[in-house]
């Protein structure tokens, strides 16, 4: 009779797994990741496929660096995300956590934290074609769900790794420039038609780092994660003109 049940359970688990293509991710979670996944259709979406059915390249440092990914940044100090590139996706980066890492913002989930970064792009992208803002641009992005083998060794491994188009960005030497010398009264206004919605969160205002220049002459919200906030807005006219510092103030009503 036991070993009777134990098929029993063992079959049923398998037809769960049928029943749904991610059976990593509970419901609620495939409630939230859905509107931001990776097309099936995605030209990437074979090679990511193979990419991360060769090894488990979140296990740890060293394994992400023998898969073959380049570390541009990170782990940032406050959100502990890495930014990276890969050769065989040419054209964009990722943002992701490695298995090992245990460390969590304000204890929240670190794939909740890749789903919001989509949330706050989304928002800043349906802003900008309502607007008609020409001036700034924001990534695409997707959230990809890790195959489930092979698997990992960690507690809580990582369910899903976020891709965004590369937006070519400057350094932050030029960024800092750019600001200073490059900004006219219709980019302010743009700027501040974003702004007033709070978009980015508080560290968006750190100009140079958050909103950067690109090499296809715009600036570029890299840095979706933090929900809408109320901007400190005044912190701005430092990275600005003199002139442009005056007409900042105008905008705010300082």
């Amino acid at each position: 009779m036991r070993i009777k049940n134990v098929l029993i359970l063992f079959f049923l688990g398998c037809l769960n797994c049928f029943a749904s293509p991610y059976p990593s991710l509970d419901k609620g979670m495939q409630s939230k990741i859905a509107p931001y996944l990776l097309p099936a259709n995605h030209p990437m979406k074979e090679k990511l496929d193979m990419l991360f059915s060769r090894s488990r390249a979140l296990e740890n440092e060293k394994a992400f660096i023998d898969a073959g990914f380049e570390v541009i940044s990170g782990p940032r100090v406050y959100s502990f995300v890495i930014v990276a590139r890969h050769p065989e996706v040419p054209g964009y980066v990722f943002k992701l956590y490695l298995d090992s890492e245990t460390r969590m913002r304000n204890g929240i989930p670190h794939w909740e934290w890749l789903v919001q970064r989509c949330a706050g792009a989304e928002s800043i992208r349906k802003l900008i074609k309502r607007k008609n803002i020409r001036h700034f641009s924001v990534p695409d992005k997707w959230l990809y769900v890790l195959p489930a083998y092979p698997f990992s060794s960690a507690v809580h491994p990582e369910l899903i790794v976020l891709m965004e188009t590369d937006m070519e960005l400057e350094s932050k030497e030029v960024s800092r420039q750019m600001w200073k010398t490059g900004i006219t009264r219709k980019h302010l206004d743009e700027l501040y038609a974003i702004f007033k919605h709070g978009y980015g969160g508080p560290g968006v205002v750190k100009l140079p780092a958050n909103v950067p220049y690109t090499k296809n002459g715009k600036f570029a919200f890299t840095d979706t994660e933090d929900p809408p906030a109320d901007l400190k807005l005044k912190y701005i006219k430092k990275y600005l003109s003199k002139e442009m510092q005056r007409y900042w103030e105008r905008l705010i009503g300082e």
